[in-house]
């Protein structure tokens, strides 16, 4: 069951009234779309045109209450927020890319407020915008190998000895670890039964890629390739000012919404980024989104073979777990043929099969 308006203008005027007593009440609050788990506003801090980005969590989905999910889960999206205050931008070409800065928390309420990115939308909206097609490969690399780039650091960091009591908080984010782990790991088996032509044959396979993302949840030697974790990096979590991306041009991404931040592998950040890229080529035929899957692994640089099958594989059960359920995002044959590459990818990851993914032009995954 669906939030009704009047619920929404309720929960509207409660955050509002709970500013006022501090140094960030707003003269107008608008609620943001595109997020469902939270009920996400742009303020207007009162007496000034600045804005705000005001986060507010129960213990259910804004967009259906009849999902439960913890709350807790805003107190470790502040506490990674908190020690990402650390984490200096990353800059190059032109783009620079951080989390937003987290200006205030209510623990009363469970309310933050951070900083906030005006003008812009998230990066799969501006892909499949018309501004999109404006954009160069060169461009579209630039902002992929920034991202990357962004993305190495914020894992090597991490995994720094200064990030010990961070990590150990995140360590205790279970419910979230374990969403993460059935919107995939589990969907990846009961999404056979959707399409039993292309998946029975996998079943083996995709029951043994489950149990090994299982033995990940609690993998206790943290190295290179496992540590903290953003937990929903995709498109639709990188802000983008809503303007052409252009060498001239001077653009910020902001990552948001770390509520999943978590310890796991590196693959499950970087695989779900790619595949959501890579739907808008297969989906929309988007080439920006290749370019710019070719700039974030630059970017990102330095993977083993080991944690590039493993990047593959999850890559692939993305593209059959969600690709294959966004409402409207393509015809039925697009769905089953982008099921299909997901399919194979996870088989040729599985089996470490480096040829196939050379010959099927996918063969990037190892180039750097």
């Amino acid at each position: 069951m669906a939030t009704n308006t009047a619920d929404q203008d309720e929960e509207r005027d409660q955050i509002s009234q709970s500013l006022l007593p501090t140094s960030f009440a707003c003269s107008s609050l608008s609620r943001l779309s595109g997020g469902t788990a939270n009920y996400v506003y742009r303020g207007t801090l009162s007496g000034s045109t600045k804005s705000i980005i005001i986060k507010h969590t129960k213990g259910h989905s804004a967009s259906n209450p009849d999902f439960k999910i913890d709350s807790k889960r805003c107190h470790f999206e502040v506490a990674i927020l908190r020690a990402l205050s650390g984490l200096p931008p990353y800059s190059e070409a032109g783009v620079t890319v951080k989390a937003p800065e987290l200006l205030h928390f209510d623990s009363d309420t469970d309310t933050q407020i951070v900083e906030d990115l005006p003008d812009s939308v998230d990066l799969k909206t501006f892909l499949l915008s018309n501004v999109s097609s404006d954009v160069s490969k060169a461009s579209a690399e630039a902002l992929g190998r920034a991202l990357g780039s962004w993305l190495r650091s914020f894992h090597d960091w991490g995994n720094n000895e200064d990030q010990s009591g961070c990590k150990a908080t995140l360590g205790e984010n279970e419910s979230m670890k374990q969403l993460k782990f059935w919107v995939n790991y589990t969907m990846l088996i009961d999404t056979i039964a959707n399409f039993p032509d292309i998946l029975d044959q996998s079943r083996d396979v995709f029951e043994q890629v489950r149990d090994f993302a299982a033995t990940e949840l609690t993998k206790q030697n943290h190295d290179d390739e496992y540590g903290i974790i953003h937990g929903d990096f995709w498109t639709g979590n990188v802000l983008i000012p809503n303007a052409a991306v252009g060498s001239h041009l001077e653009t910020t991404l902001f990552v948001v919404d770390w509520e999943l931040a978590q310890i796991g592998s590196r693959a499950l950040d970087l695989g779900q980024m790619i595949a959501e890229l890579y739907e808008t080529k297969l989906f929309k035929k988007v080439e920006a989104g290749v370019w710019i899957i070719e700039g974030f692994l630059q970017g990102y640089g330095g993977l083993s073979d080991e944690m590039a099958f493993r990047t593959a594989i999850h890559v692939g059960v993305h593209l059959v777990c969600w690709g294959s359920r966004v409402p409207g995002w393509g015809s039925k044959e697009q769905i089953e043929e982008v099921v299909k590459i997901g399919n194979d990818m996870i088989i040729g990851g599985w089996a470490k099969d480096k040829q196939w993914f050379e010959s099927h032009g996918l063969g990037f995954f190892f180039k750097n």
